[in-house]
């Protein structure tokens, strides 16, 4: 394929998603139920473009098309769309400015259309641009860090095609309309590509300006997925996929089925209690939910699991290097009238088996995105069941419920510091 036909192509695509964008921001909304879900703010922005005079090199600019803003207490974290792409700002994620550790920040995804920046060193073509800010600072000298202030990375999802990778844009200098002008590639990007047009990264620590290119790349999927066979169970929960990785837990990964995304950190580990578990496998189980009853007024919609090392049980949990429960991110794919509650079988189970006997536990608390949800909390390789949708009697105490949940978590994130994992919510979830 010759550049000019690359380049059209690319320039189909880039105009595809921009319109999607457009179109997705002025699309009307149905009344959500009441929930949970961090309130977010989205803004078009109009910029005053700049001529360059004949004969001299146009500088590149990035130029805001439109920002999504939400609001993050670090102790409970939170997620915002813009677009196509998501980021998850995990609990316990605050924002360094200068000298100063912000505890509540603003925190915003910025998409740019890009001019003059010229093709990446790797001769990827320039699509589309986009960045993180803090309180509307897009700055490499701010930084996103744990409470010992090590970097934390902001979990991001972007819908793309296969063949699109991205690099990190630094040297700018931003102007007070928002646009970004001069900057020059700096490094590229690594991303984890799970099929269905989705890539994960789990890097990205500053809010800075990343460009999307296409091409030379064709990436594929780190990991195995297969079907199990189905046997003769008349109820339970019967597994229809599984993805599994084998995770170095100090680099971390991602996996997909369906519209289920699993992220592993950065500096995950796996605990028996006794031993703990650098490397080890990873599996994600779509189970369907196969004559079972529901509760709380809900009936179940399907279900999903973690399996370490090829077992659903919970005495495993998902640690840091210092013991404390590390969270497995869950990103569904899910309207915010769906739920969820923890369902635990009668004791561990291999990965591809049905789970005939089990109980529901307990509800679960989720993030409510723009067409999606978020978990946080989940430490344990144990099944959740999704329900819904919530019956309008019972909306309002779910949201009671949820809230009280998440402001117990909160205390048990602040307060976990041992190398046990007991506390809280993060026994289960």
């Amino acid at each position: 394929m010759s550049r000019t036909t690359t380049i059209l192509a690319v320039t189909a695509v880039v105009l595809a998603i921009l319109g999607f964008v457009a179109g997705y921001y002025s699309a009307p909304r149905a009344t959500p139920m009441p929930t949970t879900q961090t309130v977010t703010t989205t803004q078009t922005i109009t910029t005053t473009q700049t001529v360059t005079a004949p004969g001299m090199q146009a500088e590149p600019e990035l130029v805001p098309i439109t920002m999504a803003t939400v609001k993050v207490d670090a102790m409970t974290g939170a997620t915002v769309r813009a677009g196509p792409v998501i980021a998850v700002v995990r609990p316990g994620t605050y924002a360094m400015v200068g000298n100063t550790t912000l505890s509540v920040y603003n925190f915003s995804i910025v998409l740019y259309a890009v001019k003059n920046v010229g093709v990446a060193p790797d001769g990827g073509v320039p699509t589309y641009a986009f960045a993180f800010a803090v309180n509307g600072q897009v700055s490499p000298a701010i930084s996103f860090v744990d409470r010992s202030g090590k970097p934390r990375q902001i979990i991001t999802v972007a819908y793309a095609p296969a063949d699109w990778s991205s690099w990190t844009w630094l040297g700018y200098k931003a102007l007070p309309n928002g646009t970004l002008v001069g900057g020059r590639y700096a490094f590229a990007n690594v991303w984890h590509y799970v099929g269905g047009g989705v890539m994960v990264n789990i890097m990205f620590s500053k809010p800075v300006p990343w460009i999307f290119t296409a091409g030379p790349y064709m990436h594929k999927i780190n990991y195995v997925e297969f079907t199990p066979p189905v046997g003769n169970a008349s109820s339970g929960l019967v597994p229809i996929e599984i993805a599994e990785a084998r995770i170095n837990g100090t680099v971390g990964g991602a996996l997909r089925v369906g519209n289920i995304i699993a992220v592993i950190p950065p500096g995950t580990y796996l605990t028996d209690g006794q031993m703990t578990y650098k490397v080890y496998n990873f599996s994600l189980i779509y189970y369907a939910t196969l004559n079972m009853s529901g509760v709380a007024g809900m009936s179940p919609l399907g279900a999903y699991a973690f399996a370490a090392n090829g077992l659903v049980t919970a005495k495993y949990t998902f640690v840091d290097a210092s013991g404390a429960g590390s969270p497995i991110i869950t990103i569904a794919m899910f309207p915010r009238t769906v739920a969820s509650w923890t369902w635990l079988p009668q004791g561990a189970a291999q990965q591809n088996a049905t789970l005939s006997v089990g109980a529901y536990k307990s509800p679960d608390v989720w993030l409510y995105g723009d067409g999606y949800i978020v978990n946080v909390q989940f430490v344990r390789p144990v099944p959740w069941v999704f329900l819904g949708p919530w019956p309008p009697q019972q909306a309002a105490s779910m949201t009671a419920t949820t809230t009280a949940a998440a402001a117990a978590t909160s205390a048990a994130t602040a307060t976990t510091t041992s190398s046990t994992t007991t506390a809280g919510s993060y026994v289960w979830g």
